[in-house]
């Protein structure tokens, strides 16, 4: 949702986004950012209405707030710097601790000043160098912002490409979305952008988000239940990667393209089979260190896990125990949901629950309405 928030803030046609559920606070700061550039959102129940500005998005008055969000600081920045002025970014206390240096770096190598990698900074555009460079090894979010802000670019840009690449599927869902609304680029060693018109379809379906879905089948294991029509994430990436962990195909569970979900497949993976999680050493550019924090979590219900070189190494047969302390979720919305599901079981006390909102609201009713 967040990505075609920005495609449709540069279209001048009308775009309808129709959803389930409740959008989570990221998508919010996504969507009062582009406001704040000049764009038009009309919220309603399911369904949201997107109009660009006629003429292009504008300076925003005041500082853009990104929230929790590390999707929408990367995306705007890459649109930010497509303006001719300074721009200030700022977000959460979880947000600022974050690095964003892949970003501001490819963005200083484009002729941009940016005055920190780390939020709060300020972004003066415009873009005045035609090459960069990006490691995808980090993140798939660097190369989408840029691939979402070309329509803004003033001349092509060549992005040279190295790194083994991770979350692919992002990075392909991006350049879906894209393509759906004209854009015309290629994947590649080297990208090449440069300005397009957006016209985005007028209606747009959102998708459930499959990277809850762990979150979900981790309660049923515990409980012995069926909460959700799991059917309807097969053939995702998400369901293919869990597959891989729970029917005992391979002792080794790949979290290249599939990352967010290290917390709640941890926790799977020690009631079930165990096993080893690898290609996950991205995981620790998250919200939190979350090879680190997965480890520390488990450890208070008494689920032992050990790190290894980009992931962990988990025993099978363990069951969740009461923990002797309250549990610091780390501003952590996907650790934090992760901890809740684990405490209907044995109970617990969370500190710093409230971050489940960032991408599910009503968790916590939810989650109430099953036990």
């Amino acid at each position: 949702m967040i990505r075609w928030i920005a495609l449709a803030s540069q279209s001048e046609s009308r775009t309808n986004l129709l959803f389930q559920g409740e959008p989570g606070s990221d998508i919010e700061a996504m969507a009062r950012c582009m406001e704040k550039m000049g764009a038009s959102i009309e919220r309603g129940i399911g369904r949201w209405t997107i109009r660009g500005k006629e003429g292009g998005l504008d300076l925003p008055n005041s500082t853009l707030d990104c929230g929790n969000s590390a999707t929408t600081a990367n995306f705007v920045s890459a649109i930010a710097a497509c303006m001719d002025g300074p721009i200030e970014i700022d977000g959460d206390l979880s947000l600022r601790n974050r690095d964003l240096s892949p970003m501001t770096s490819t963005l200083r190598e484009l002729g941009c000043k940016v005055s920190s990698d780390r939020l709060p900074y300020t972004v003066s555009g415009p873009i005045t160098n035609g090459k960069s460079h990006i490691d995808e090894s980090y993140s798939s979010q660097t190369l989408s912002g840029m691939v979402l802000a070309s329509p803004g670019f003033p001349g092509e840009v060549e992005i040279t490409l190295n790194g083994e690449a991770v979350s692919r599927w992002y990075r392909d869902l991006t350049f879906e979305s894209s393509r759906l609304s004209g854009w015309g680029g290629k994947y590649g060693e080297v990208v090449h952008l440069d300005h397009w018109s957006v016209g985005t379809p007028e209606t747009i379906e959102i998708p459930e988000e499959s990277s809850l879905f762990p979150i979900s089948l981790l309660f049923d294991k515990l409980h012995g239940t069926e909460s959700l029509d799991y059917g309807k994430f097969e053939g995702t990436h998400v369901a293919d990667t869990i597959e891989v962990a729970i029917s005992r195909k391979s002792r080794q569970v790949s979290l290249r393209d599939t990352s967010d979900i290290i917390s709640p497949l941890a926790a799977m993976m020690a009631i079930g089979n165990g096993g080893e999680i690898v290609e996950a050493a991205h995981a620790r550019g998250k919200e939190s260190d979350r090879i680190y924090s997965t480890i520390r979590m488990l450890s208070s219900f008494g689920i032992g896990v050990e790190e290894r070189t980009g992931g962990l190494a988990i025993l099978g047969g363990q069951q969740p125990k009461p923990p002797t302390e309250a549990i610091n979720c780390e501003n952590d919305h996907r650790l934090a949901m992760t901890a809740a599901v684990l405490a209907t079981k044995v109970g617990a006390d969370l500190s710093g629950h409230e971050i489940c909102d960032v991408t599910h609201p009503g968790f916590f009713e939810m989650i109430f309405s099953l036990t």
